[in-house]
C-alpha cells in the first residue's frame, strides 16, 4: 500500500515538475533523460533500456537523493545517477531534497 501511494504521489509530482520545468526554470533541480519516454504505465513515464539519467543541479546545492531504498548526498552541476547508481529495468521513486524544497520523480526503465 505505501508503495502504491509514493508512485501515485511521485506521479502527480512527475506531471507538475515536468510541466513546470520546461517552462523555464534553469536555476532549478531537475531530472533529465538521455531518450525519450517509450510508454506511460500507471501514470510514469518508461523508459527503453539503457536509458541514461542525469540530475541537473545549476545551483550546485547540496542535494541528499533517496533512490528507492537508496541514500546518496550529491552536490555537482549535472550528475549521472546511472553511473552513481545500478539502474537496471525496474521502477524507480527519486526524492531530492535540497537546502529549500523536496521533489519526487518516479519512471520506470523497461
Amino acid at each position: 500500500m505505501l508503495k502504491f501511494v509514493s508512485i501515485l504521489f511521485s506521479v502527480f509530482s512527475l506531471t507538475f515538475i515536468v510541466s513546470y520545468s520546461t517552462v523555464s526554470q534553469p536555476d532549478q533541480v531537475a531530472i533529465e533523460f538521455s531518450k525519450d519516454a517509450v510508454a506511460v504505465e500507471s501514470g510514469q513515464p518508461v523508459y527503453s533500456k539503457g536509458t541514461k539519467v542525469w540530475l541537473s543541479n545549476p545551483q550546485k546545492e547540496d542535494i541528499k537523493l533517496f533512490l528507492n531504498e537508496e541514500v546518496k548526498e550529491i552536490n555537482g552541476v549535472l550528475v549521472d545517477l546511472s553511473e552513481i547508481t545500478n539502474l537496471e529495468e525496474g521502477t524507480y521513486t527519486l526524492v531530492v531534497n535540497t537546502n529549500s524544497e523536496q521533489k519526487v520523480f518516479g519512471f520506470t526503465i523497461q
